[in-house]
């Protein structure tokens, strides 16, 4: 489902802003969560914080999805490269793992608090580095 999303989301042109709002989402969580008993942050890097390395199944159904994040994102930031949005100094690939870092960096500090103002200004910065 989160694939789905992800496929849809960065299926825009421009892509920067589409790619700005999925990264934002760990350093929203206050508006997208007001039940108190919800949990918070990204099931993945949760079970990433939680069970990796110890369970070799989780460590598998992680790193797949890690690496689809991976391929989805590439595939976007190739689009986008293609189209002069976005620079192309670096490989999609090295791109959306960075982006990958920042996205699961977010999720698991919005879980002690989170900066909210310094989390979008972070964000801005990666985004920023992608322009041409």
């Amino acid at each position: 489902m989160y694939e789905r999303h992800l496929i849809t989301a960065l299926d825009t042109s421009p892509l920067l802003p589409a790619l700005r709002e999925i990264l934002t989402h760990p350093a929203r969580l206050d508006e997208l969560i007001s039940d108190v008993g919800v949990p918070q942050g990204c099931l993945v890097g949760n079970t990433t914080t939680e069970l990796v390395p110890q369970d070799s199944e989780a460590t598998e159904i992680v790193t797949r999805s890690y690496r689809r994040f991976i391929d989805i994102v590439a595939g976007a930031l190739r689009r986008a490269q293609a189209a002069g949005e976005v620079t192309d100094t670096r490989s999609p690939e090295a791109q959306a793992q960075l982006l990958l870092y920042v996205v699961q960096g977010l999720s698991l500090v919005s879980r002690a608090g989170l900066d909210r103002m310094a989390a979008l200004a972070a964000i801005d910065a990666a985004v920023d580095g992608l322009r041409v």
